[in-house]
């Protein structure tokens, strides 16, 4: 039998490629690539069976499973994203591909490796047989040693703030700083699968030969652990919000990116301590299992009929795919319709609250108008009143100069003389 390895062919992450990588490393021959979004249609040249190692991320095109009869799998290091597609946020769609027939499908070809914890209860929740195997990039072997002139640690996508930290650390200690990313554009491309190998081993190369790494990325942490090579992770939640890094996070050296930048950590990155060796029970865990099963299909022959172990036809599956996919759609559009109530909800309120404020600054203005009157009212009443006030000192001084002249004290005094007390003028 031929031997086939899952890939995602429009990746922009050259982990996907690592894993692939790391599956066809252990196996006799590389016959078949199958693309992880489009197993369900996958077949063979000849129309015979492969042997396929099945471990990747499943997968943004849910609805393309189960994979066809033409594929025998090997599954490992399998790990379900618990969304639809193209990162949906909010989605409510979660396993319901492993329910019904999808889920006869992998427990007749069970149990089931999985490659975090995460998926692991997911899968025993809706009664999956499976076991937690590792990913199956801690099966990758050492590269090729390159003498550099200097030492250099590497960063690979960490934040800026992060790797400017990493570079005043290793200033002055003639250990250089290089940067990697595992940003890798294939959508547009028609790149080999040899041209995307050597890509692999040059990155992995990169690792391997540094004196340390300090990543946020699983598929470059766990590849330096199989590698030997001294790492760090770095993520912005301690531990990570995603289950992908469970139990990962614990075979790690770790922090937050705030624990790292405020020091809160213990590790030396110019004389880097050894990693933990819990991986390796599982490293060769995993290989023996992709060996024994390469040794159990290498001169195996059938049909697919012969190979095939779930007992439901090509219609039948079709069918299930239809039914699912149509309860899917049908839960995501009253999901959605919900968040449109709400919104519309929302947007009643605004309108409410708009209108009330309108409403209420109208008054205001009314009242402000009202209050510009009544002021401009009172000052012009002040100022009247200043007139009159003006004009009464003046004729109190007229009045006072008048009373004070000497013929007018003398009259007045001649009139007191012959007037009652209380019709005499005070002087």
């Amino acid at each position: 039998m031929k031997f086939g390895i899952l890939m995602h062919k429009n990746t922009q992450n050259i982990g996907d490629d690592i894993q692939s990588f790391a599956a066809a490393n252990l196996l006799p021959s590389v016959d078949y690539f199958l693309d992880r979004e489009t197993m369900d249609t996958f077949e063979t040249d000849d129309g015979e069976p492969v042997a396929a190692v099945m471990s990747a991320w499943y997968m943004w095109s849910k609805w393309n499973w189960p994979p066809s009869k033409y594929i025998v799998p090997l599954y490992i290091g399998m790990h379900w994203a618990d969304h639809q597609v193209a990162q949906q946020d909010g989605s409510p769609i979660k396993t319901e591909f492993l329910t019904g027939i999808g889920g006869e499908y992998l427990n007749a070809y069970g149990p089931i490796g999985c490659r975090d914890m995460f998926t692991y209860d997911s899968f025993k929740e809706i009664g999956i047989d499976c076991y937690f195997s590792g990913c199956i990039t801690l099966t990758l072997p050492k590269m090729k040693t390159v003498k550099r002139e200097r030492e250099y640690i590497c960063v690979c996508d960490l934040p800026k703030p992060v790797v400017n930290r990493i570079k005043k650390l290793m200033k002055n200690t003639g250990i250089d700083v290089v940067e990697t990313t595992h940003y890798k554009d294939y959508r547009n491309s028609a790149a080999t699968w040899e041209e995307r190998v050597e890509a692999v081993k040059e990155l992995l190369t990169i690792y391997q030969n540094a004196k340390c790494v300090v990543t946020r990325r699983l598929h470059c942490a766990l590849p330096c652990l199989a590698m030997e090579v001294p790492v760090f992770l770095a993520t912005k939640n301690s531990p990570p919000v995603s289950g992908r890094f469970d139990p990962y996070w614990d075979w790690l050296h770790h922090c937050s990116y705030e624990q790292f930048l405020k020091g809160e950590y213990e590790y030396d990155f110019a004389n880097p301590p050894e990693n933990g060796k819990e991986y390796l029970e599982f490293r060769n865990s995993l290989i023996k299992s992709v060996k024994d099963f390469a040794a159990k299909y290498k001169d195996a022959e059938g049909s697919c009929d012969d190979f095939w172990r779930l007992k439901h036809s090509d219609a039948e599956i079709m069918k299930w795919r239809h039914d699912t996919m149509k309860s899917a759609m049908y839960d995501w559009l009253m999901y959605t319709r919900k968040d449109f109530q709400t919104i519309k909800k929302l947007n009643s309120q605004i309108d409410q609250a708009e209108a009330r404020f309108k409403k209420e600054h109208q008054s205001i203005i009314a009242e402000n108008d009202k209050l510009k009157s009544e002021i401009s009212a009172l000052e012009k009443a002040k100022s009247e009143l200043e007139k009159t006030k003006s004009k009464l000192e003046a004729e109190n001084i007229r009045y006072e100069k008048i009373l004070n002249c000497r013929p007018v004290k003398t009259t007045i005094k001649l009139r007191n003389t012959f007037m009652n007390d209380n019709k005499k003028i005070k002087l």
